[in-house]
């Protein structure tokens, strides 16, 4: 025995070779007073921890943190500059809604790569834009998942300004619209001739919604309404709507 190691008269390991091992020890009573459960007696290679709390997980200085999956595949990566794109990447590839699980979807394709809030500028006005209009805003904002966009708003419309020409449009959408797409038009209000049916859409390579309408019951379809006929100051929308972006 090349030496010895004694806590308390005891005996706890014995050196040998460069070597320390356990002996004439309650292995179970030192596990838990060291604080390793389990883990102790664990292969490396297969390591688990039941009934505790991890409170932090930090890689390396400029090193990314992996999570893979039984397999091995990847599932998270968290990158090491937080404000640089693709910091956090989460791998739905072999995912899909719309094959009931496990698919064979490439990873550039069903990846959430862009989710963005915030706050647009809507401009109640006519195709052809007037000049001293202004739009009053008590809110107006969005939510960009993927190329899905949900707008939302509540404007009147406080000077009506003169000029311009066309059709009753709010303009200022957050971004193109692919494609035309419908409207939910919670109140069209206070305008200047009446309506009893009004609908709106967004319309498809622009960033306008354009509002259609029925005087009477009896028109249908409804048609596109013209600025300079039913605008006029104090002119009140709200409206929601989806619609897909390139």
């Amino acid at each position: 025995m090349a030496g010895e190691i004694q806590l308390n008269s005891t005996t706890m390991a014995t050196e040998s070779s460069g070597t320390i091992t356990l002996s004439n020890v309650n292995s179970a009573t030192n596990r838990t007073n060291l604080g390793l459960g389990s883990m102790a007696t664990q292969n490396a290679n297969a390591v688990a921890i039941t009934g505790g709390t991890i409170n932090t997980i930090q890689p390396a200085t400029g090193q990314s943190l992996t999570i893979k999956d039984e397999d091995g595949n990847t599932a998270i990566t968290v990158g090491t500059d937080n404000t640089a794109a693709g910091y956090l990447s989460l791998n739905f590839g072999s995912y899909h809604g719309d094959s009931g699980g496990a698919g064979s979807g490439s990873l550039t394709a069903n990846t959430l790569n862009d989710y963005e809030i915030g706050s647009w500028s809507p401009d109640i006005n006519s195709e052809t834009s007037g000049s001293g209009r202004v739009t009053s805003i008590t809110e107006a904002s969005y939510i960009k998942i993927g190329r899905s966009v949900t707008v939302s708003c509540v404007v009147s419309l406080t000077t009506l300004g003169s000029g311009g020409s066309g059709r009753f449009f709010l303009k200022g959408l957050p971004f193109t619209a692919l494609d035309y797409a419908g409207v939910a038009v919670g109140l069209f209000a206070a305008l200047n001739s009446a309506l009893v049916n009004v609908a709106a859409i967004v319309r498809g390579g622009s960033t306008n919604i354009s509002f259609l309408g029925a005087s009477s019951a009896s028109i249908d379809p409804m048609g596109d309404l013209t600025f300079s006929t039913y605008a006029k100051a104090g002119t009140t929308i709200y409206l929601a709507a989806t619609y897909q972006t390139s």
